[in-house]
């Protein structure tokens, strides 16, 4: 669910969890209205901030989200807006061990995208894209409405590999799985079941 919070004379739409504990703002540079600014955004757990485009208010074109979700943890997101809303290509970290680089539509993983999972830290411009894949565990393919939907990888942090269909994030059709030691086997799944 979307969450728009009007806060002053602001309306903020965009990551909900993390800006619903925004409880004051300020423009701090440039033009947070219709322009290129920085807005400086208090939670309970510190300061965050903005920086990028706006239009009428809103978080709109390019622009970087960074909001603190505890007193060591923040969330981090770079990428395109539309009107508040995360649309186009973006990286998103939650804070919390995951990280989404790929497509939004309507605020969701909708498209291609990288989902990487238990990642003990994340620094921006640490690794690349590619070799998060590679080194970590991780769901790399088509997404629908934030499942992993279409045809994808789900890579283990072991080597271990599914590549084949998902549905509703889940195995779902007709795919490979391979071994650490290069060996693989065909597989069908039946919406996360096992069928042979």
């Amino acid at each position: 669910m979307l969450l728009l919070l009007s806060i002053g004379s602001w309306v903020i739409a965009g990551l909900a969890q993390p800006l619903n504990e925004v409880t004051d703002e300020v423009c701090i540079r440039g033009d947070c209205a219709n322009g290129l600014g920085t807005l400086e955004l208090a939670t309970q757990w510190g300061k965050g901030s903005y920086v990028g485009n706006f239009s009428n208010g809103e978080f709109h074109g390019q622009g970087r989200l960074e909001i603190p979700i505890s007193f060591t943890n923040k969330a981090v997101y770079t990428g395109n807006w539309d009107r508040g809303i995360r649309s186009g290509r973006g990286t998103h970290w939650n804070g919390k061990g995951k990280l989404y680089i790929g497509e939004w539509r309507g605020n969701k993983r909708n498209g291609q995208g990288s989902y990487f999972f238990n990642l003990p830290q994340w620094r921006e411009n640490e690794h690349s894209e590619f070799w998060l894949k590679e080194n970590t565990e991780n769901y790399t393919g088509e997404f629908v409405n934030d499942h992993y939907q279409g045809q994808g990888t789900y890579r283990w942090a072991n080597g271990r590999k599914f590549v084949g269909g998902f549905f509703a994030s889940e195995k779902h059709g007709d795919g490979i799985f391979y071994y650490e030691t290069g060996n693989s086997r065909p597989q069908t799944w039946n919406f996360g079941d096992f069928i042979r």
